[in-house]
């Protein structure tokens, strides 16, 4: 392999590792990139090539077209939130018919909430992002399904759909939607950002509050405006087996 091939390819390696979208889609782009630059090599410009799209992220960047995508509609995000989220939501049905059935046979009220408030007890103190679950019991009587079903559908919607997200770019509900989640610049995000983005579960009902900006027409969460990620409109071609690229400069 000549120096100016194996330059390309290490610099394509890394170039492939910020992009956003599926294995197929982030390979058609590297193999985009490695046409434009393999041209440059043969003119003898390969430096002058590498100059003008700058660092890896920074040439990721120019070819990622989902950097000047508006964010996606928030009813197809609702949707999609709704089918990645199954697991809680049918924890939470279950606990208000638990709590409904106790209460009509054995009298009293009972509190429920979607998603479920969360609070821990250490020593006897209760520790909890709400005052709900610490001020009176919700879930008195729920046994294992909210003591076990509750923090494994947690663990679902935060940790497994921010780590699915983090490296596809997609999830169940949103490939069903035919959405994909980016960085502001377009970009593949790190695992952590898919994590953090996703924290509001925790919050209990107060985790509607990170969907206020909805109410005046910003289809981003206020968690997505903190981190820098959007969700976006999938391409047609994402995610589907394409032909090889056309050569161009993203420069032109």
């Amino acid at each position: 392999m000549t120096d100016d091939r194996q330059r390309i390819e290490d610099y394509a390696a890394q170039f492939e590792r910020h992009l956003a979208g599926s294995a197929q889609d982030r390979a058609w782009t590297r193999a985009e990139l490695v046409d434009h630059l393999s041209d440059a090599a043969e003119a003898g410009e390969l430096a002058d090539a590498l100059r003008r799209l700058g660092g890896p992220e920074a040439a990721a960047e120019t070819f990622a077209r989902e950097r000047s995508m508006p964010p996606a509609p928030t009813a197809a995000r609702l949707l999609a939130a709704l089918i990645d989220n199954f697991p809680l939501v049918a924890v939470a049905i279950a606990l208000f018919v638990q709590g409904l059935v106790r209460a009509l046979g054995q009298g009293g009220g009972f509190g429920a909430t979607f998603p479920p408030v969360v609070h821990v007890k250490i020593g006897g103190v209760c520790v909890a992002l709400t005052p709900l679950q610490c001020g009176g019991d919700f879930y008195e009587g729920a046994g294992l399904l909210y003591a076990v079903g509750v923090p494994l559908a947690l663990t679902w919607s935060i940790l497994g759909l921010g780590i699915l997200e983090a490296l596809t770019g997609t999830s169940p509900g949103k490939r069903f939607r035919g959405l994909k989640v980016v960085t502001e610049s377009g970009l593949r995000m790190q695992v952590v950002i898919g994590v953090v983005r996703r924290l509001s579960f925790l919050a209990g009902p107060l985790a509607w509050l990170d969907w206020i900006p909805a109410l005046w027409g910003d289809r981003r969460r206020v968690l997505d405006l903190l981190v820098g990620t959007k969700v976006v409109v999938a391409g047609p071609g994402d995610g589907k087996q394409r032909g090889r690229p056309t050569r161009r400069s993203p420069s032109s």
